[in-house]
């Protein structure tokens, strides 16, 4: 199972790991947002999901990464229907995040977000403390619930940074 994503352990599908590539190839700016950013950060739980935030939604390059792995976007920005990102291998496991509650513009989060390799591609994640900020802002019961684990990890990474405190003796 690829819920909890253990430290070290291959995540991605050949084509999901692929897509990436090639999306940091076309240096094409997202943010791994979300559970899925969170549990690799260290927080308790569980997710199915990839939730990609892209810069911009109808940038071409998306859909040139998800074609050299086999699969296809659409960028949703033509009329009702959300962005679709699917195909061989990319099945259904990514989502495209079209709105954060609670965060500001892409730019601002992007320059807050955290460098980090998932199965040995560069990505970059929103940090916990903004992940928490969108949960509580997006006050969904499903949302709600993940803000205990959110700030159980904050408080465990606050506390490794944490120089020790002096002893006496």
């Amino acid at each position: 199972s690829r819920a909890g994503w253990p430290m070290g352990a291959s995540v991605l599908a050949d084509a999901e790991r692929g897509f990436l590539a090639e999306l940091d190839r076309r240096q094409v700016r997202f943010l791994v947002v979300g559970m899925s950013a969170a549990l690799l950060q260290g927080a308790r739980g569980a997710t199915e999901d990839i939730d990609l935030w892209f810069e911009r939604l109808d940038d071409e390059r998306i859909a040139e990464a998800a074609r050299a792995v086999g699969g296809f976007y659409i960028s949703g920005t033509f009329g009702m229907r959300p962005p679709g990102l699917g195909g061989a291998g990319l099945d259904d496991r990514f989502d495209v995040v079209t709105h954060l509650d609670g965060m500001d513009a892409f730019d601002v989060e992007w320059k807050r977000g955290l460098e980090t390799t998932l199965d040995d591609v560069p990505v970059r994640l929103l940090p916990l403390a903004r992940i928490l900020a969108s949960k509580r802002a997006a006050g969904r019961p499903k949302d709600l619930a993940q803000i205990p684990a959110l700030e159980e990890a904050i408080t465990v990474a606050s506390t490794a940074e944490a120089p020790d405190a002096p002893r006496g003796g």
